[in-house]
């Protein structure tokens, strides 16, 4: 995969970092929301260094990835037990109306 030196601004300071080719307007909007969430921390937490902010905020990233990660561990249980209602309720189904089992038994036959 190539990848270009693309050069970003957080918190006013230039910083060039390697970026895959096509994302780079992905990474400057990243850097873009970085910053917007460092200069929202330093504001409610009276934080004047650079590094406690950085640290604050990989910290709440961190925290948020693990709540989404949660929420889609849990979906996928719920859609996995969907899945497994409907498949029985098909072969129920199938089975009602002497469609389910052996197709060997049943080639030949007719109606």
């Amino acid at each position: 995969m190539s990848t270009e030196a693309v050069e970003i601004v957080i918190l006013g300071r230039p910083y060039k970092v390697s970026c895959p080719l096509g994302q780079q307007d992905a990474l400057r909007q990243a850097a873009e929301q970085l910053t917007e969430k460092l200069i929202d921390l330093r504001q409610r937490s009276k934080v004047s260094s650079n590094e406690q902010l950085a640290v604050m905020a990989a910290l709440n990233f961190c925290h948020e990835l693990c709540l989404e990660k949660e929420k889609n561990h849990q979906y996928s249980e719920t859609m996995d037990k969907r899945i497994k209602m409907l498949q029985r309720t098909i072969e129920a189904a199938l089975i009602e109306h002497g469609q389910y089992g052996d197709s060997s038994e049943e080639e030949g036959q007719q109606p």
